[in-house]
């Protein structure tokens, strides 16, 4: 497994990590929670474990942005001191898949991952709203302001993939490898692709949704 731990307290995160990586898992850390978003948005991983008072973007918005913004289907634990029923419903409710309150046994956090991954990922959210915009992704239909937005198969695949990671930039590098794999065009074609798709998705009197960080990538502004 290759977990993702959000844990500001260092010497908690070398313990778990430590004992996790000799039980044969691959353990990044993040020790704030926009550290955290940042991680999801490079690499996959197996599961979360997730504080919930950390610096920064609390663990409980991590896990409600990575459901409803990103659509991330990776199980989530939180580990917590938090042990309130309130607490523990306040988890469920922003998305969690489990919950265990600290202090803890190491044994039965790595019993709690592997019944999660071998549970599967839960089904996604067919429907995603970011502002006026409403993705259906099930259907492959795009609406802003109740306008039905008509997309080529590269464009709208170049639309939901900077949807579910908004607010957060899109490398070049990521969004060459979801179009093309290994056989990228010359550099041109990406900035086509962006540049009808923001065509397509405004009107006059709109404004962009698509915004470019120079020397990074785009990111989907709602």
């Amino acid at each position: 497994m290759r977990i993702l731990l959000l844990e500001d307290s260092l010497a908690l995160a070398g313990a778990v990590s430590d004992y996790l990586e000799l039980q044969g898992c691959t353990v990044d850390l993040a020790f704030d929670g926009q550290a955290c978003l940042d991680l999801v948005n490079v690499a996959r991983f197996d599961a979360y474990v997730l504080d919930v008072a950390v610096p920064g973007i609390n663990g409980l918005d991590v896990c409600e942005h990575l459901r409803t913004q990103m659509r991330d289907d990776t199980p989530v634990i939180f580990l917590t001191a938090r042990d309130t029923l309130q607490d523990k419903k306040a988890g469920f409710a922003r998305g969690a898949d489990d919950y265990l309150v600290k202090p803890f046994e190491m044994e039965e956090l790595l019993l709690r991952l592997q019944a999660l991954t071998a549970r599967g990922r839960r089904p996604q959210v067919s429907t995603q709203v970011l502002g006026d915009v409403i993705l259906d992704h099930a259907a492959g239909i795009v609406l802003r302001n109740g306008r039905r937005i008509r997309l080529h198969e590269l464009q709208w695949r170049v639309l939901k993939l900077l949807a579910t990671r908004s607010p957060l930039t899109v490398e070049r590098g990521v969004l060459e490898k979801e179009l093309w794999g290994d056989s990228v065009p010359d550099s041109d074609a990406l900035r086509t692709h962006i540049y009808r798709l923001r065509s397509a998705l405004t009107v006059t009197g709109e404004r962009e949704l698509i915004e470019t960080v120079h020397g990074k990538g785009w990111r989907f502004v709602r």
